[in-house]
């Protein structure tokens, strides 16, 4: 599913360091999971050294999003998410499934944003990959 946005908005129209350009591409992502019906439980969760980078909540499921924030499409940030990094992600929801008081359906997403906050590219992957049998 791809979503463009070709608007002046607010953010930065600099992004310094690469911690602002992903942070910027987080709150992206976030606005267009709120504006496809997802509340945000958390973001930049971590736990047992592991971080996702949101949390989302569509009735009955939980949503695990990484987001890949890039410069220019030349590379897609989607490829980024490396077995490794699934892994973790797999691991984190499963510490973080845990502590929930009711058991809830799950799936991991990738949103990739790609461009500058006044003209940027916004790609979501639902139900991206999905944990092997052995771990669920």
């Amino acid at each position: 599913m791809g979503y463009s946005k070709q608007i002046e908005d607010t953010a930065p129209q600099e992004l310094k360091s690469k911690k602002d350009r992903g942070n910027w591409g987080e709150q992206v992502a976030c606005d267009y999971l709120i504006a496809q019906g997802c509340a945000i439980r958390e973001r930049q969760w971590s736990g047992f050294g592991f971080e996702i980078d949101i949390i989302a909540q569509k009735a009955d499921r939980i949503i695990f999003v990484e987001v890949k924030t890039r410069r220019s499409s030349d590379i897609d940030p989607a490829d980024a998410v490396d077995s490794k990094k699934r892994s973790h992600m797999v691991k984190a929801a499963d510490i973080y499934l845990r502590d929930l008081p009711q058991p809830f359906g799950y799936q991991f997403d990738i949103i990739a944003v790609t461009g500058i906050p006044h003209d940027y590219r916004l790609v979501h992957i639902p139900d991206a990959f999905f944990p092997s049998p052995r771990r669920r």
